[in-house]
């Protein structure tokens, strides 16, 4: 899941002052469940941009998915045709399809964190890198490179303070705990595999993904 918070209000009002018609588009998927961009979400920010015209609010299921977008949009075509400008409550990657599929300026509300793991509501934590080398099935299910704040691929280090993480030594290290998870399972010669350096020719930005009919 994607984690995302909300911008200063005042900072988005700014980017409106040349806009009088909106459209505001929340996310039903990830930023409904943070509660940045669900339909209460929605409600509050039209509620709190009454003094421009709102011709339409609409919840979208991916709004990060360019075909999902595109079709839900159809149902409310007139009014994204009339605005000025969409406001997006989703992730980044949601603004920027939405932004693509209209090709209306699009005001982002949010700041997009990291892909989270969520224990419950309120609690969402960062556990994967997405580097694209992953060595997951070598450390028990724990990503070292994400949980170590140094992203010691062949741990611990030097700095450990006896199970601790010298940067947060109120966690344990993570490599100890990788270890100690091992030995549980009966597979702590795995503690031994060497991780070489992540290549980074492969993890440069803007990634893509594209299959091959």
């Amino acid at each position: 899941m994607i984690v995302t918070t909300k911008k200063d209000l005042d900072a988005i009002k700014g980017l409106l002052s040349d806009k009088k018609k909106l459209v505001i588009v929340g996310c039903a998927e990830c930023a409904a469940v943070c509660q940045t961009g669900g339909s209460e979400q929605v409600r509050e920010m039209a509620e709190a941009l009454s003094n421009h015209e709102v011709l339409a609010t609409i919840s979208i299921q991916s709004p990060c998915d360019k075909r999902i977008s595109s079709r839900d949009l159809k149902r409310i075509a007139e009014e994204v045709e009339e605005a000025d400008a969409l406001i997006a409550l989703t992730c980044g990657s949601g603004a920027q399809a939405l932004d693509e599929v209209t090709s209306k300026p699009v005001i982002a509300a949010l700041d997009t964190h990291f892909l989270g793991m969520v224990e419950r509501l309120g609690r969402f934590y960062e556990r994967c890198s997405h580097c694209g080398q992953c060595i997951l099935n070598d450390t028990a299910g724990l990503c070292a490179v994400t949980a170590c704040p140094r992203r010691v691929r062949n741990g611990p280090c030097e700095h450990i303070l006896g199970t601790k993480c010298d940067v947060y030594p109120q966690r344990d290290c993570v490599w100890h705990s990788v270890y100690e998870r091992l030995k549980e399972r009966g597979m702590d010669a795995l503690f031994l595999a060497y991780h070489g350096p992540v290549d980074w020719s492969k993890n440069h930005s803007p990634r893509e993904e594209i299959w091959q009919r």
